[in-house]
Formats: structure tokens, sequence, C-alpha cells
């Protein structure tokens, strides 16, 4: 039997008894993983704490998810840290390519590409590959202060790889565009005192400019409904986080 592989993994989690137990089954291979779980109101906690070398923290106040995983990478005892999504699964390959960095102790942290499933399938469009870091030494990574689409910045040494994490998006479109809001809500504030004044131009632009972005130049037109859908709750997300943007900046002195 192979041994652990030396590396903590950490994930933030709310509501997610729908997809944990399959991300959590495939990181048995792990020294621990660290759940710190936002106050879920299903079975997320219950079917974490299954799992034999997960470590549970709940009740954390939500702070935003560069807080909330800056907080969850402090619970990690290893240097090497991996931060995984509660929709995410770690295919074999990608585990071994973490089990093969880390041993080598050659660099700082490894860049990895992430296959997105939605509705179950692939969605057809022109978009590239998605490259993210996830894996990284804790004394080389942090998180930058965001609200909402954080991303660890990395001082040393990155390896690239093209062994993936797939990423299944589960959710029902009304729960997508409801996610929307609620990222809209993040990002607005995350841009307010740093952007521009939100013009009436913008507002009436950007829903149908970024459908179009979405539909035709990246290609979402090749997926059929589904494609209609996701372009739509893009463009739906957009104009969400510049109306409440302009909503802030009425508001400034309140």
């Amino acid at each position: 039997m192979a041994a652990k592989i030396p590396v903590s993994v950490y994930m933030i989690t709310l509501n997610e008894e729908k997809n944990i137990g399959s991300a959590l089954g495939c990181m048995a291979d792990f020294d621990e993983v660290i759940v710190v779980d936002g106050g879920s109101t299903d079975r997320t906690v219950e079917i974490a704490a299954s799992h034999a070398n997960v470590r549970l923290s709940t009740q954390r106040e939500w702070r935003g998810f560069a807080a909330q995983k800056t907080h969850a990478m402090s619970l990690c005892r290893n240097e090497w840290v991996l931060n995984v999504d509660a929709d995410e699964i770690l295919t074999r390959e990608y585990i071994e390519q973490v089990r093969k960095v880390v041993a080598s102790d050659e660099v700082d942290a490894l860049e990895s590409t992430r296959v997105l499933y939605r509705w179950g399938k692939r969605p057809r469009c022109f978009g590239g590959k998605e490259r993210l870091i996830r894996l990284f030494r804790k004394s080389a990574g942090h998180y930058p202060p965001k609200l909402v689409h954080e991303s660890v910045a990395i001082k040393g040494k990155v390896a690239y790889t093209d062994a993936a994490i797939e990423h299944h998006e589960n959710l029902i479109f009304t729960l997508r565009a409801l996610k929307a809001s609620r990222y809209a809500e993040s990002r607005a504030r995350d841009k307010f005192g740093s952007s521009g004044e939100v013009s009436a131009i913008i507002l009436l632009g950007i829903f149908p400019w970024t459908f179009v972005q979405h539909y035709f130049l990246k290609g979402h037109v090749l997926d059929g409904i589904g494609g209609l859908l996701t372009s739509t709750n893009a463009a739906f997300y957009a104009f969400m986080k510049y109306a409440r943007l302009w909503e802030l900046q009425q508001h400034r002195d309140q």
C-alpha cells in the first residue's frame, strides 16, 4: 500500500451534500483533508465526517472566499497544501502528478488544467483550457483580499501539467442564477472604490454585449440550449454586478 501523500487538502463548504461525497472519495491517498463549513443545513457535515482523513471546522463566520480559504489553509499541518472545491474531482493522473511534484521537492507550486462538466457533459465552445494553481507550498502562497473570484498568489517556481481537475457544475438553472446574483454582490463590493463611475451606457450595454461575447465570440452557440442558458446567466451576472456597483456609488457617503 502506497504511503499517504504528505499534502493537506483544504475545502470550504456550504450545503454541498450532492457533491462532497464524490469529491472526498478521491482523496483517500492524502494525509489530511480540512473541511471548513460555513453553516450547512443539509448533510454536508455528516458526509464529510464519515471520511477517515477529514478534519472538520464548523460555524465559521462567512467573510468572503479569500478569507475563508486563508482560514482553512491556516488549519493545515503540512507545508504542501491543495485547495479543492466541493464540486471538483481529482483525476488519478492529477493525484499522481501531485505525488511526483511533492516527492521531487524542486518547485513551489503546480499549475494544472480544470475541465468543466455542466449538466453532466462538457460544454462545446471556443474557449481554451482553464489553467489554475491549486497545489503549492503554504509558505509560498497567499490569497489577496477578495470577496469572490479569489486566486492564490505564488512567490516561487511553478511547474506545469496537463493533468486535470474535473469541475462538475450540477446546479439547476435557478440556483445558477441565484449564485450569479450573490457573486455579483460580492464582486461589486470588491470593485467599489477602485472603479470608475458606472454610467447609463454601461448599464444599457453590458447585458447584450456580455451575451454576444459568450454566445457567439466564445462559441457557446455550439452547445444548443445549454449554451443559450450559460450565456444568459453570464450576461445576468455582469448586469447585476454593475447595477449593484452603481447603487453603492450613489450611497457612497451614507
